[in-house]
């Protein structure tokens, strides 16, 4: 597999995020004065990537791996760091996810990958060891996080949402419950919990938001400005999907209004016709 150099952005001395290529999946590292490790999310798909990036950031070990919710690419990595000593922690719902039809979707998911099934012949899914029903907080040497969980009535992006928070630094990883400048995964989730879910977070500030999948936000400005750009997305996608359940709009004139006008520069645009053919599936 090739590794591309990480893109590590330094959101202070201590706190790092590690923003996906085109759109792909951000990482965070969060390090303790010993160089221990509070690892946010993890793809075995990238493991050289994120393994790079932690050893850039001046990192020993990762003692903690959290994964913001249930999804391959933020799970996937969690037996590889298990076996390397970390603990893996995420939200109960994420848990509940990953024990109902996680191993299923993992088996999916490396299916589609020989390379990476030649290179790690034993791999499987990995179960979070500690969970947290409402929040909980990481404590390593000269910093402290807290892990909350902020799936909506249950299911926003997913089941499992949750989010990191650096109190003092006041900066926030977001996973999946914010997408910055791509097309959302909205599959495995509710739109109006989602939204819910967003007006809850926006009326905090923050120095810097990390959503799950692209650019970082700077500045209390800036992170407010994304939650509402994205807000207003998921409420646009949501009131068109209601004109394909009544009629008046079909499948194909939505998913060209997703992409044009406001929305034309969006990454990620397959993601339009895939959450739109799933809604069809779920709705018929």
């Amino acid at each position: 597999m090739s590794t591309p150099t990480p893109n590590i952005r330094e959101l202070h001395e201590s706190v790092f995020a590690v923003v996906g290529p085109e759109g792909n999946t951000n990482f965070g590292i969060i390090k303790g004065d010993d160089g221990s490790a509070l690892l946010i999310d993890a793809d075995i798909r990238r493991i050289d990537e994120i393994q790079t990036a932690v050893k850039e950031t001046g990192c020993k070990e990762v003692r903690y791996l959290f994964n913001t919710h249930e999804n391959f690419d933020h799970s996937s990595a969690n037996d590889y760091f298990a076996r390397a000593g970390a603990t893996v922690i995420a939200s109960d719902g994420c848990w509940q996810a990953l024990q109902q039809d996680g191993e299923a979707k993992f088996a999916e998911m490396t299916a589609r990958e020989l390379e990476l099934k030649q290179r790690f012949t034993d791999l499987k899914m990995g179960m979070p060891e500690i969970t947290f029903a409402d929040a909980t907080t990481v404590h390593l040497p000269g910093t402290t996080t807290r892990l909350v969980y902020r799936a909506y009535g249950g299911k926003s992006h997913s089941k499992g949402d949750a989010v990191a928070i650096v109190d003092e630094q006041h900066i926030l990883f977001a996973g999946d419950i914010l997408y910055t400048d791509v097309h959302p995964v909205t599959i495995y989730g509710n739109i109006l919990n989602w939204i819910q879910g967003i007006d809850t977070l926006s009326q905090e500030s923050f120095s810097h938001v990390v959503p799950g999948h692209g650019p970082v936000a700077h500045g209390e400005a800036a992170g407010k400005a994304a939650f509402s750009t994205f807000r207003s997305y998921l409420q646009d996608f949501h009131d068109h999907l209601g004109e394909l359940k009544a009629g008046s709009a079909s499948a194909a004139e939505i998913e060209a209004y997703m992409k044009s006008g406001q929305y034309a520069d969006l990454g990620k645009t397959w993601m339009v016709k895939r959450n739109i053919d799933f809604y069809r599936k779920e709705a018929s």
